[in-house]
Formats: C-alpha cells, structure tokens, sequence
C-alpha cells in the first residue's frame, strides 16, 4: 500500500487513470473505486498498470481544440501493478497522445495505429511505454 496524495491510500490492483500532470511535472494517479473514487491518490515519478485501456474524451478534445488551453481528457485506465518500473529500453514502444494530431493513442514510431488497449503500459522518465512483446 502506498499513502500518496493528502494521506489517500493506493493497493495493489486498485483500478486507475494515469495521466500526465503537466503542472507537478509526474503522472497523477486517479481512483476509479474504492473510497477515493473520482479523487487523485498519488502523483508518482513511475508507476505500472495492466489490463490497460485508453480513454479520451471527445468533448474534452473539442474544448481543448476550440480553447487551445490544455486540460485532462485524455487517461490510460488498468488496474495498478507497481512504482517499481524497469527503465525503458531500446525494445519498449513509446506509447503518447497528442490531442491536436489524433483523438487516440498511438505507439510513437507509427501514428496511424490507434491503440485502445494493451496488456501492460509503464509511466517513467516523462513517457509511457510498453515492451514489443506485449505490442505483438
């Protein structure tokens, strides 16, 4: 178990939305159940998910596109594994979501290739990757 943000716990497969916080520089860790539902629980350097599944709202994307102010709209959703993350290597798929190019994720070495899930997604060093093996 992990106390992370205001004294809120995280556990172990605990189901969550990762993002990208681009205001504390990390990736936030947001409840989707348990007591913290809806709540951020954690802002973490690195952190692991699997049974991943990419979310974005299109509302959202709208507003971003019409405002051109950023907002959070956009979450890899899975069940939390670690914050314990291997470093990424020269066989891991950099995985990123650019609202003003696509309404999806995409692995970075080919952007027509809508991702909607994976079987596990890594957060470190500012990216989100996943290994070839799992990409297949």
């Amino acid at each position: 178990m992990i106390k992370g943000y205001k004294g809120r716990e995280l556990k172990l497969g605990d189901k969550v939305r990762v993002y990208r916080n681009l205001n504390v520089g990390c990736w936030s860790v947001l409840a989707m159940s348990g007591q913290y539902k809806g709540k951020v629980v954690a802002h973490l350097d690195s952190v692991s998910i699997r049974e991943v599944e990419f979310i974005v709202s299109t509302a959202g994307r709208a507003r971003v596109l019409e405002r051109k102010v950023k907002s959070v709209h956009a979450y890899a959703q899975g069940f939390f594994e670690s914050t314990d993350v291997k470093p990424m290597h020269s066989s891991c798929l950099v995985v990123t979501y650019d609202p003003y190019k696509y309404g999806y994720f995409y692995k970075v070495d080919n952007e027509s290739c809508e991702l909607t899930e994976v079987q596990e997604l890594n957060f470190g060093s500012g990216k989100a990757y996943m290994t070839q093996e799992l990409a297949a």
